[in-house]
């Protein structure tokens, strides 16, 4: 072997010799650090995979005093530690504090929509009530005008002028018995006398039965009927207006004092009495005469208190 080839090999062997020294030293003065712990294989349990780190150090040809103070000062791995535990515990009351806050919140809103939820019941009651309030004025209010328009109608001397309209449809409706009969308005003989209306057959009644026109006066209960002479007996004339032509047809009568008809009533009404046969239908149809006119048949009726 050379002289060469000779300190080639020694230098190599110094310098794992080396080596070897440089980690034994940086081990040694790891393991003199406060709070470090030596596992069965001599390493520290923290850091397993310290020795293999230091064996890459040492090929760096970095002197120890340099080295340690790199590692001590460049890695300060407690310091870091407990920042990021400070960190970690300052989150956790930051989250801790927005449960608190949001548990609260969502009891708050659990009562106020309680509170809604109430509240909307009981205006819905109230709006139930409004309806039913309204329907019963609308109801009222109904039958007050009827009784405005009938009163408008009403008359206190004994006559009365019925204008009947739609006479067309009612005259179809009476042939198909859908509708045989008309009333009129009530109307009285005095402010307190008798209380009457009139009763139309457009297709006739009776002996008039698709014939003739029939009109009857029917007796009706009054208020102040206690005062009244009894049976009924005075005259009637009914009165069908020509509209154009003044052609008019006219017919009295005089109650029987012995049909009930002009009895006091005992019902709402009495059986309607009066003529059958008042007028032919084909004279009240006929295009030469106006008794229809615009579609509205008119018919008079006057009671003579005197007579």
């Amino acid at each position: 072997m050379s002289c060469s080839e000779m300190s080639s090999s020694e230098f190599l062997k110094n310098k794992e010799i080396e080596q070897v020294s440089f980690v034994d030293k940086v081990r040694l003065r790891y393991q003199q650090m406060p709070g470090e712990q030596e596992g069965e294989n001599g390493t520290s349990q923290q850091h397993p995979h310290l020795l293999e780190a230091l064996y890459q150090l040492a090929n760096l040809g970095l002197p120890l005093d340099k080295l340690w103070e790199s590692l001590r000062t460049g890695f300060p791995f407690h310091q870091k530690v407990t920042e990021l535990e400070s960190r970690q515990q300052t989150l956790e009351n930051i989250v801790s504090v927005l449960s608190r806050e949001l548990g609260r919140r969502e009891g708050v809103s659990g009562v106020t929509l309680g509170e809604a939820m109430a509240r909307i019941i009981y205006l819905e009651q109230k709006v139930e009530q409004q309806d039913s309030l309204l329907a019963v004025k609308d109801v009222m209010i109904s039958n007050l005008a009827s009784r405005i328009h009938t009163l408008e109608q009403t008359t206190y001397d004994g006559c009365l002028l019925w204008k009947i309209p739609e006479v067309g449809l009612r005259s179809r409706e009476a042939r198909t018995g859908n509708r045989p009969a008309c009333y009129s308005p009530a109307f009285y003989t005095s402010r307190y006398g008798y209380k009457v209306c009139l009763k139309v057959f457009l297709n006739g009644e009776g002996t008039g039965t698709g014939t003739h026109l029939s009109l009857f006066l029917v007796l009706m209960k009054g208020e102040y009927d206690f005062q009244l002479k009894w049976p009924f007996r005075h005259k009637v004339t009914f009165t069908l207006l020509d509209q154009d032509n003044k052609q008019h047809i006219s017919t009295s009568f005089r109650p029987l004092e012995s049909s009930s008809s002009f009895q006091r009533p005992v019902n709402e009404t009495n059986v309607a009495s009066g003529l059958p046969e008042f007028c032919p239908l084909n004279v009240l149809h006929s295009p030469r005469t106006s008794y229809i006119c615009n579609d509205t048949l008119a018919i008079q009726a006057v009671i003579d208190m005197k007579a």
